[in-house]
């Protein structure tokens, strides 16, 4: 089990795996998942949308017709299709219809600005962008003649998804038929347009042969987008194939207790599925577990508590202050049953002290739930989960609950290794280094960059291939994962979503007012999960009046707003006289990160995110 302190998860006794349960893994992502449900499972309910339900048969027939259309239209195995999309009905059946057919998931976030769009559209060549109508006029319209597709085929959810309803398609009607019909005046579907609605896209083409794309090792299912871990912060494609979805679900599946794992239990669909951590341990791993999923695709992180307590989810991924915020309701102060459904909540995307999963788990308790927090580990490029505490039982002695820094046991499709970071020598159990991970859910590159994956990837003395974490820890002989902190610089906001600082400081220095920029994370509170980036910004003389500087503070925001996606700029801007130093003449960072976020001195622009937060009056 220890090779230069190496752990390998499959032979950890707390799985007990079934014999050859990997094996199965080397399938069609769809196929796989579909192959799942037999017999009377096929009606077991996979979806439900705005209180309308898909049974897995129905997914598999609206799967099956829109991979055909696909094929039909020209989509072939091994072509890219575009993705700018939330999470709705048809983003679930569109993903699986390019696995049946085996084309490759191109997934871009649906917030990412115009240029990104079609910079990641046209890096893979894609044949298809699949988006919803109402993104059109703010970001597709002005890409449109450039994009490298022919069409861009529209999602009209308020048709489409709730088509099912005659009372849903009515109630859409009042509310949205205005936003449909100026859509429609302006824009012309069809008859030449490059625009095609899915509708009309699933009639219009049909395909009588075997559409069902031939396995074969290596198959590439998806790219999904990060900034990693690679010291250039640039926005990278993680290349994933079919086996490391697979294995994601087979190891997830095994992180559960046999008499916890439940069919037909609830999966709150709401981590977008354009991310890993949404793809492989939301999406992919609750249909394959059989659960329903319940598809929320825009959702305020601010009413997470409420809206968990509407949906009632037994089962749901969240990063850090989703929790927080049900441990601090005032609906949960007091002994209750309004979170009696949670059954396996999970934590991931930032690090949770013991006091928050501690004061979580009380509430937890207090509200009627039995389950406790699962605090998780893992990284896009290695398919989102590497690590998490197994199902809550604090009488477990051979888990300690208490140790600070402790993720979890390493998942059974893992290896993992501490190595030096300086010299690449491997390090012995429970000594501190950079944590590497070799897993079967590993990407295979990053897409088109060979020398960002060099970068990240660690040969080991006997020829395995690890992913390099850039995170500081160590293994423990049971095979729990330590998380201690980043080596590097890159800061995690409150809703758990990663910025470079680097990209920031590069766009601000820019402006012509600018003579030094420096970005660095503030906490929010002691206690508080995330941080806030905030540009410190010594502005040059001319521009550095008192009364200008708000002023000159704006302006900066927005060559940001244009240059960067809008959640990977700064939330706080700061004039100041100085930055601090260090005796080497750099940047001192450090000293700028131990300044607790003060709101009242500061410029703030992301209020959808924070609304605690107020500006400076």
């Amino acid at each position: 089990m220890e090779t230069f302190g190496t752990i390998t998860g499959e032979k950890l006794p707390y799985y007990h795996l079934r014999e050859g349960a990997f094996v199965t893994i080397y399938r069609n992502a769809d196929d796989f998942m579909f192959g799942r449900h037999h017999g009377k499972q096929r009606e077991e309910f996979a979806i439900r949308f705005v209180g309308i339900r898909t049974t897995y048969n129905q997914l598999d027939a609206e799967v099956e017709q829109a991979a055909t259309a696909l094929y039909a239209y020209g989509i072939r195995q091994g072509d890219y299709v575009s993705f700018a999309i939330p999470n709705l009905k048809e983003t679930v059946v569109y993903i699986y219809a390019c696995w049946r057919i085996g084309a490759i998931a191109n997934l871009i976030d649906p917030r990412t600005n115009s240029e990104g769009i079609l910079e990641r559209a046209r890096r893979t060549n894609s044949k298809l962008l699949i988006t919803v109508f109402n993104l059109c006029e703010s970001k597709i319209d002005c890409i449109l003649d450039r994009l490298p597709c022919a069409n861009v085929l529209l999602v009209n959810p308020y048709a489409d998804s709730l088509a099912a309803s005659k009372a849903m398609v009515f109630l859409a009607g009042l509310k949205y038929g205005k936003e449909v019909k100026d859509f429609a005046a302006t824009h012309t579907v069809g008859g030449g347009s490059k625009y095609v609605w899915h509708s009309e896209f699933v009639r219009s083409y049909a395909y009588d042969e075997d559409i069902r794309a031939c396995y074969s090792p290596g198959m590439v299912a998806a790219v999904v987008y990060t900034s990693g871990t690679a010291s250039d912060g640039v926005i990278k494609g993680a290349v994933l194939t079919h086996e490391a979805l697979n294995a994601a679900a087979i190891g997830l599946y095994y992180s559960v207790r046999e008499e916890d794992r439940r069919r037909q239990d609830t999966f709150g669909g709401f981590i977008p599925f354009f991310a890993a951590y949404g793809l492989m341990n939301g999406m992919h791993a609750a249909f394959c577990g059989g659960l329903e999923v319940l598809l929320v695709p825009v959702f305020d992180p601010n009413n997470f508590a409420e809206m968990l307590m509407k949906l009632k989810c037994n089962t749901f991924l969240g990063v850090p202050r989703f929790h927080e915020q049900l441990a601090d309701h005032p609906k949960l102060k007091k002994k209750n049953k309004r979170l009696a459904f949670i059954k396996n909540p999970v934590s991931g995307g930032d690090k949770i002290s013991l006091a928050s999963i501690e004061r979580v788990n009380e509430a937890y308790a207090r509200s009627g739930s039995k389950a406790g927090l699962r605090v998780g580990y893992g990284s896009t490029e290695l398919g989102g989960s590497i690590a998490v505490m197994p199902t809550y039982n604090p009488q477990d002695s051979g888990f300690d609950w208490r140790a600070q820094g402790n993720v979890g046991y390493i998942l059974p499709q893992c290896n993992a290794i501490v190595i030096d970071p300086e010299t690449g020598e491997p390090l012995p159990i429970g000594q501190d280094g950079e944590l590497c991970v070799n897993s079967w859910c590993q990407m295979n590159e990053y897409f088109d960059a060979p020398e960002q994956t060099a970068e990240i990837t660690y040969i080991a003395p006997d020829g395995t291939k690890y992913y390099r974490m850039g995170d500081k820890g160590h293994l423990d002989k049971n095979g729990c994962f330590f998380f201690i902190d980043r080596y590097k610089r890159s800061l995690m906001r409150p809703d758990g979503h990663t910025v470079h600082p680097s990209p920031i400081e590069n766009v601000i220095m820019e402006h012509e007012a600018v003579r030094i920029c420096a970005v660095a994370g503030l906490p929010m509170g002691e206690t508080a999960a995330g941080t806030i980036p905030s540009a410190f910004v010594v502005l040059r003389e001319g521009f550095d009046a008192p009364e200008q500087e708000l002023e000159v503070l704006a302006d900066i925001d927005k060559l940001c707003l244009k240059k960067l996606p809008e959640r990977d700029r700064a939330i706080a801007y700061r004039a100041v006289k100085e930055v601090p130093y260090t005796v080497m003449g750099k940047i001192d960072f450090r000293t700028l990160e131990k300044e607790i976020f003060d709101p009242a001195n500061f410029l703030l622009t992301d209020f959808g995110f924070f609304p605690e937060l107020r500006p400076v009056k």
